[in-house]
């Protein structure tokens, strides 16, 4: 199922398909970009990102990349979007699918404030949590990610909308972005 969304302003990133030529194409872009920053070249930074398609083609990964968010200058957020299949027949309605995704996700997000909601696309949940990672060298990093799991109405697949940033100051910002691109998420389908 074809779908768009509208991304956060300011989001440096690449959409991710089955097309090798496309994915050089959207990589050397990035890598135009955002190479001399990050102390590489285009042609370094480019063959980086190539090498991580493989995996986030098998994840299933349709756009990932960051930008600006929250209070503090240099608060940055990762956006992961995916699509995962059904591993069975397509489950039964979508709002009893939701009721049963929220609760794995309770389960194993002890923690995370987690609800239903509805959005022009459909029923989906929400979960926003937080916690510290603990590593070497006494490095302890703060994380907040707001997650949108999403069944879309092919009945075969749903979308996994992931925000993280390290930062606790920005939670409210993460929270709103994720939702702006939620809330835009919509079949392709409909805009031919």
């Amino acid at each position: 199922m074809p779908l768009q969304i509208d991304l956060p302003p300011g989001f440096a990133g690449m959409p991710v398909s089955s097309d090798d030529k496309l994915n050089r194409g959207h990589a050397w872009m990035v890598a135009e970009d955002v190479a001399s920053g990050a102390g590489k070249t285009i042609e370094e930074f480019g063959s980086y990102l190539m090498a991580l398609v493989p995996t986030m083609q098998a994840n299933g990964i349709r756009v990932f990349g960051k930008f600006a968010v929250g209070p503090r200058k240099g608060d940055v957020a990762t956006l992961t979007l995916g699509v995962a299949q059904w591993p069975s027949a397509a489950p039964g309605s979508r709002d009893a699918v939701v009721a049963a995704m929220a609760e794995e996700y309770r389960g194993r997000h002890k923690r995370a404030v987690v609800q239903p909601v509805r959005l022009p696309i459909g029923p989906a949940i929400v979960a926003i949590s937080g916690g510290e990672f603990h590593l070497p060298e006494r490095d302890v990093r703060t994380q907040i990610k707001a997650e949108y799991q999403i069944p879309l109405p092919d009945g075969r697949s749903v979308v996994i909308l992931s925000v993280i940033a390290e930062s606790e100051d920005a939670w409210p910002a993460v929270a709103e972005a994720t939702a702006k691109v939620a809330w835009s998420l919509r079949s392709g389908e409909a805009a031919k």
